[in-house]
């Protein structure tokens, strides 16, 4: 967030502070703790947990003994680093952080940007994620402006993709014309891989009404693993109907995860006069396993300069 003075800088500093000190009572009252992530964080494990990540946009340290660490440009994995070099006790442990993420932008310097968010591990899988979507959509009703949850799951075209059995490229030119919502890229690619009969030639149509698209991709199951993703929303779905959250939720079976690690429920918030995502989250149970301790994990991140600017805004 850039400031033309010094007076409107403190101003919207302190009216962001009096923001976290409500977000950090809501998140303590539903049994999160703070953590303070770490600033720095190992350029390798970073970039094992994210293959997709554009590596110049980390902000790179040299270390005394000449090994290549960065300043943190994602809080899970650091976080998760954090927490499994000495986690004595039994799952689940639940955190919260107020902190700040760093990048490289294109024109030079270094974005300093402000988040808060929250990591559930050891959860049951449902309950987390019944939680996360029912705390997400809670702090974006703190905003006064109409909002969205979009929620899909990478988990049902994971199975798809692996019972298909594509070469890395060819799966990975279909997950970005399907990402980048490409419908004549993706037909004729459909066409040439003679797979108009499989879900693919729908996907970019499954999205809106949570029950319909169900409904409809349920046809296409064709294994145990896009099975239990069905299964997995479906449960979300009643839960959100006896809350009464569906008015909310647009639900879109084609999302594609942002990070490489989501690998079942994903979701963004958004809100109706601001067309960046301010709210982002989804299940990362695998990638727990490269910490040697293998339990359910889910969390969401808040863009704080996001939320200051649309609560300044209201409140104008």
């Amino acid at each position: 967030m850039q400031f033309s003075t010094i007076t409107e800088e403190l101003q919207v500093t302190e009216f962001r502070k009096g923001i976290e000190r409500e977000l950090e009572a809501f998140f303590e009252a539903k049994g999160y703790r703070l953590i303070q992530p770490r600033i720095f964080q190992g350029y390798d494990s970073f970039v094992c947990s994210n293959l997709r990540q554009d590596s110049s946009k980390t902000v790179k340290v040299l270390g005394g003994d000449s090994r290549i660490f960065i300043l943190r440009p994602d809080i899970t994995t650091n976080i998760l680093h954090q927490i499994f070099s000495k986690w004595e006790g039994s799952p689940p442990l639940k955190v919260y952080y107020n902190s700040k993420i760093y990048r490289n932008q294109p024109a030079g310097g270094i974005l300093e940007h402000y988040q808060m968010g929250v990591e559930s591990l050891g959860e049951d899988s449902l309950k987390g994620d019944q939680e996360m979507i029912e705390m997400a959509a809670a702090l974006m009703g703190t905003l006064g402006e109409p909002f969205i949850i979009e929620l899909g799951s990478s988990k049902y075209l994971d199975g798809f993709f692996k019972e298909l059995d594509l070469d890395l490229e060819t799966e990975g030119v279909l997950r970005d014309l399907i990402s980048k919502k490409n419908r004549d890229g993706l037909r004729r690619r459909v066409r040439a891989l003679g797979l108009e009969d499989t879900v693919l030639s729908t996907i970019l149509e499954m999205e809106g009404n949570m029950e319909s698209v169900l409904d409809r991709a349920k046809s296409y199951e064709r294994n145990d693993e896009m099975m239990a993703a069905l299964d997995e929303l479906e449960g979300l779905r009643e839960f959100f109907s006896t809350r009464a959250l569906l008015r909310n939720i647009h639900f879109d079976l084609s999302m594609m995860p942002d990070l490489d690690y989501y690998d079942g429920i994903i979701f963004k918030g958004y809100a109706l006069n601001t067309p960046k995502k301010i709210l982002s989250g989804g299940r990362y149970d695998r990638l727990t396993q490269r910490f040697g301790k293998t339990v359910s994990a889910i969390g969401f991140m808040l863009d704080m300069d996001l939320v200051t600017r649309i609560r300044i805004k209201g409140e104008a």
